[in-house]
């Protein structure tokens, strides 16, 4: 057992360094979503409404509702718990929806970092954890600054799920005293997402038989006369293991008690609502193939924690290359290998490996049941194979130290003097690398969702709000209306007007399971002193009924030759200039390309937006392509110029509007009993 109080001298300053570089990515992290103005809007608008209900009379019980219902027919799940409500509720309170939000994740996942370094630290020593620090800096390059203060639960497990491996490493390997952390991080991790609770629960069951096997052979020890009559003569007696067993049950307990109640209550339970859609099936998986790359890929080559801007299919899709493969197969098998040979004279380190290739098969199974999807494309369903990658070459760098020392000692060999000084300077340069390229580097991971439409959002959520001042209302009902409102806009001016303390209700058409039921809009329910109409649009908001208390478009100026184009390309007839073909050809050599093209082109009158946002229609077009309809070169190279189109869900163009109860009715169906 080793102890961070244990350092003395420089090493206690290559721990401080340490830590600071690896908490540098966060900074970049917060700081990026405070350059974009960040606030709640869509699922993250969602979790903060329901970490609001938290200190009122509607506590949720269990987590956001899940995509099952997409897959099965008996597949209206929830994420199984409701823990990040509860702790983002306080933060949200204290600091507002988006300081209290950001926070709140971030210290969590600052936590969880930590704690998987001083497990290591306290399993291996300083100098196997210096080394996986520098293969965490790579965990926290290649997974994006977006996903360190990410609150999302499709998120909010990932870096935690990195502690819960180390800890349930060290409970297995006997380390008893970990039993609570062990217990509040996998409650954690299990409660946020269905993707992650079988590689999460691979972990508990990993820990819980590793416990169960030293408590026996403990009891063993224990019954022996030689062992008692040697513990006795040393004065020491053996280490009382229920408190901390008993602690991590009581964790459990008290942390899983709102899905206890809501599973002896509901009807039927969301567990039990998620064991049936787990044996429901039917659905088409990625399968065991695309598994099988996962695993490959979290210890192949090129190594995952060197790769950057990673989305789902770099991880589950494509060919594998033969490097890539013989990489694998020699990282698994040295793991391997590793287990039966270090576990006489190094338990820690065979547990380490044992752990390690347990999870990589339990992740690869969860990997192969992914739905065949849009979905699978999501990175969130595979932060697994990080922590493969990050425990596995935490090992594999350990085996190789142990290696190169037996190798030098057979020798007759000593390490040159200047090495053991010179390697913790090193692991500090080599882990400022990836934080300082972290801020350096902005790709699509460090990209917030729907970005493009938060000052839009906040233009909205402020005009609402005085109005609402204005009218001295205390509750309010927003009717949204075009893609962006429905799925992104609503939910973030809901959380602002909530924050601000007016009560909010919204059409039954949005589902209860997303917003809560006590904020629904029933039947002749009175809609509060102020209703407000959110439109959104791709192109010029449609027309209706109210007063427009705010409009902002993300594209103006590119909307003022963008629309015009639009209008004249819309229902007319096509026809190929005389040089069209040529111009085709010379920029496309390819057939395959001018095929394509061609068919997008042809869709100019029907699909006119689409095709005039696309740069390389919009290149043959300012060329001459078509003779008919005749459309400004000017105005097309203008419009190429300032693409790519900023939208929300395919939006560009936001209004809101106020409206009255004769308005209501006729918008809200459901509201008016027709």
């Amino acid at each position: 057992m080793h102890r961070l109080r244990d350092l003395e001298g420089a090493r206690r300053l290559v721990a401080a360094a340490l830590v600071v570089a690896l908490l540098i990515p966060f900074g970049a992290s917060l700081a990026r979503a405070a350059r974009v103005g960040w606030l709640p809007s869509g699922d993250d608008a969602l979790i903060g409404l329901r970490s609001l209900d938290v200190f009122g009379e509607h506590r949720p019980l269990i987590g956001q509702p899940s995509t099952s219902h997409l897959y099965a027919d008996d597949g209206d799940t929830h994420h199984p718990g409701p823990i990040e409500f509860y702790w983002l509720a306080l933060p949200v309170r204290l600091l507002g929806p988006s300081v209290g939000m950001l926070a709140g994740i971030t210290v969590v996942n600052v936590a969880a970092l930590l704690m998987a370094l001083w497990v290591v630290l306290r399993r291996a020593g300083p100098g196997v954890a210096a080394w996986s620090a520098v293969v965490m800096s790579g965990v926290l390059w290649s997974q994006g600054t977006a996903l360190l203060s990410d609150p999302i639960s499709s998120s909010a497990g990932s870096i935690a799920l990195l502690a819960l491996a180390a800890v349930a490493w060290a409970v297995a390997d006997g380390d008893v005293r970990l039993v609570p952390v062990g217990a509040v991080l996998a409650s954690w991790v299990l409660q946020q997402h269905l993707a992650i609770v079988v590689p999460a629960g691979a972990l508990v069951a990993f820990a819980v038989v590793g416990l169960g096997v030293q408590g026996a052979a403990r009891w063993r020890s224990s019954r022996s006369d030689a062992d008692a009559a040697l513990a006795a003569e040393e004065g020491r007696g053996p280490e009382r293991w229920w408190p901390w067993i008993a602690g991590g049950i009581g964790a459990v307990l008290v942390l899983w008690s709102p899905v206890l109640w809501q599973q002896a209550t509901g009807d039927p339970g969301n567990l039990t609502a998620i064991v049936r859609y787990a044996r429901a099936g039917g659905t088409d998986s990625i399968g065991w193939l695309a598994g099988a790359r996962q695993a490959v890929r979290a210890l192949g080559f090129p190594p995952l924690l060197v790769q950057w801007d990673l989305q789902g299919d770099d991880i589950f899709n494509g060919p594998l290359a033969w490097y890539d493969l013989l990489a694998a197969v020699v990282a698994y098998g040295t793991l391997v290998a590793a287990v039966p040979l270090a576990w006489a004279r190094r338990r820690s380190l065979a547990v380490l490996a044992l752990l390690v290739l347990v999870l990589a098969a339990a992740g690869a199974w969860n990997g192969a049941s992914i739905p065949d999807s849009v979905e699978a494309f999501r990175a969130n369903f595979y932060r697994w194979t990080f922590v493969v990658a990050w425990l596995g070459l935490t090992a594999l760098g350990w085996v190789a130290a142990l290696v190169a020392r037996r190798l030098l000692a057979h020798r007759r060999l000593t390490v040159p003097a200047a090495l053991p000084r010179l390697a913790p300077a090193l692991a500090v340069a080599v882990v400022l690398v990836p934080a300082v390229a972290a801020c350096a580097t902005a790709g699509f991971d460090d990209e917030r969702r729907d970005q493009a439409g938060f000052g839009a959002m906040r233009t909205v959520a402020d005009a609402a709000i005085v109005r609402a001042e204005q009218v001295d209302a205390s509750r309010v009902t927003i009717v949204p209306r075009g893609s962006s409102a429905v799925l992104a806009s609503s939910s973030a001016l809901a959380m602002q007007l909530e924050a601000a303390g007016y009560e909010v209700r919204v059409p039954a058409e949005l589902e209860a399971r997303f917003w809560g039921d006590h904020r629904i809009l029933r039947e002749g329910e009175d809609p509060g002193e102020l209703i407000l109409q959110l439109v959104t649009s791709r192109g010029p908001v449609p027309p209706g009924p109210g007063e427009a208390l705010a409009h902002v478009s993300l594209n103006p100026e590119l909307r003022k030759d963008l629309d015009p184009l639009v209008a004249a390309a819309s229902g007319a007839r096509l026809e190929v200039s005389d040089d069209g073909e040529a111009l085709l050809a010379e920029r496309h050599p390819d057939p395959i390309e001018r095929d394509f093209l061609r068919s997008v082109l042809a869709a100019l009158p029907e699909r006119p937006e689409s095709v005039l946002t696309s740069a390389p229609a919009l290149e043959l077009l300012a060329a001459g392509y078509l003779a008919e309809p005749a459309l400004d070169p000017d105005a097309l190279r203008s419009v190429a110029a300032q693409l790519p189109l900023r939208d929300v869900n395919l939006d560009d163009e936001f209004e809101l509007r106020a409206i009255d109860d004769a308005a209501l009715a006729e918008l809200v169906p459901s509201w008016s009993g027709r």
